[in-house]
């Protein structure tokens, strides 16, 4: 727990601020400061669409965009009079090659970010499961660094295979952060635990677990991986997982219809959950031993392919 705290914070405020900090100050040319300039933007836009805001907030996003704004005019406006070039000298080296190293890595970065965003074949559409708030996508998309599901594209998770394209959802307060405090131990201060979660098809209840205990974060059980969850078949090919429900939420069984809109259960932090959300996959067929071990299947939301740092917004019904 404090170490995913302490990364976040290096990653979404410390990195940053010692960035925009270099660029407003002064290079020994104006092209020099020009290549400095692009490094920092180019780094702030890898962590816009990278990060975690729910953490710290979605509008510090924002906030980043605009302080690079002003570190940008204001390293400008310090680079005045400066001569268009000037060859580097000693140590000033190392802020050339550093700058370079930068523009490469987190070019690379962006280039997964569109990658991302590419809605692989063969769909299964569906109706967003939330209803009544805003909505974030913690993980989602078609790229490793914008979906850790993605991992299990390895050989050696094949049995966990349907969740390659899985989404994570948490649900976000007023201030833009999905928790009242940082990593709270507490299920209840965060946003989406106990919000009811419906059905996205109409379909028929293949499979549902209703028993496993509601873990306090950062607690994860790791062989019940999927927790409480509810698997509807939705069509020829298209099974759909929501994982990580509320213990004894379940309003549905096995052998149950639904049409869009039945309530299913609610939102816990059962299973291999780091804290409350909602997971969310869909594949070819039920599965068999780990619930996942079927070809996976990428999911739209009337017509949307959701990636991380996305938001939902769903009024009640």
């Amino acid at each position: 727990m404090t170490l995913l705290v302490v990364s976040t914070l290096v990653s979404l405020v410390v990195l940053p601020l010692l960035a925009l900090f270099w660029l407003v100050r002064r290079s020994p040319s104006v092209i020099l400061w020009g290549m400095k300039a692009a490094a920092v933007g180019s780094y702030v836009l890898a962590t816009f669409y990278l990060g975690g805001w729910q953490m710290l907030s979605i509008y510090g996003r924002v906030g980043l965009l605009l302080l690079f704004g002003v570190a940008a005019g204001f390293g400008a406006w310090r680079m005045r009079g400066a001569p268009l070039w000037k060859r580097p000298k000693g140590g000033q080296w190392a802020g050339v090659v550093g700058a370079g190293v930068i523009i490469v890595v987190a070019g690379i970065g962006l280039g997964d970010v569109y990658q991302a965003q590419q809605v692989p074949s063969d769909p299964v559409d569906l109706t967003f499961p939330l209803r009544g708030g805003v909505f974030y996508v913690a993980s989602g998309g078609s790229q490793a660094l914008m979906n850790p599901h993605m991992k299990v594209g390895s050989p050696e998770l094949t049995a966990w295979r349907g969740q390659l394209w899985a989404l994570d959802v948490v649900q976000l307060y007023p201030s833009g952060n999905r928790a009242r405090g940082l990593y709270p131990t507490s299920l209840d201060q965060f946003a989406i635990f106990g919000t009811p979660v419906y059905a996205p098809c109409t379909g028929r209840v293949e499979a549902a677990e209703n028993t496993h205990p509601d873990l306090v974060p950062p607690a994860r059980d790791t062989t019940n991986k999927a927790g409480n969850y509810v698997l509807l078949q939705c069509g020829a090919e298209a099974y759909v997982l929501l994982a990580h429900l509320k213990q004894e939420s379940l309003t549905v069984q096995p052998g149950d219809s639904v049409s869009v809109g039945t309530r299913l259960g609610a939102i816990g932090n059962s299973g291999n959950s780091w804290e409350p959300h909602l997971h969310l996959s869909a594949q070819r067929a039920p599965g068999g031993t780990t619930i996942l071990d079927a070809d996976p299947r990428p999911m739209t939301f009337a017509g949307d392919f959701p990636v991380r740092n996305d938001l939902v917004r769903r009024s009640p019904m």
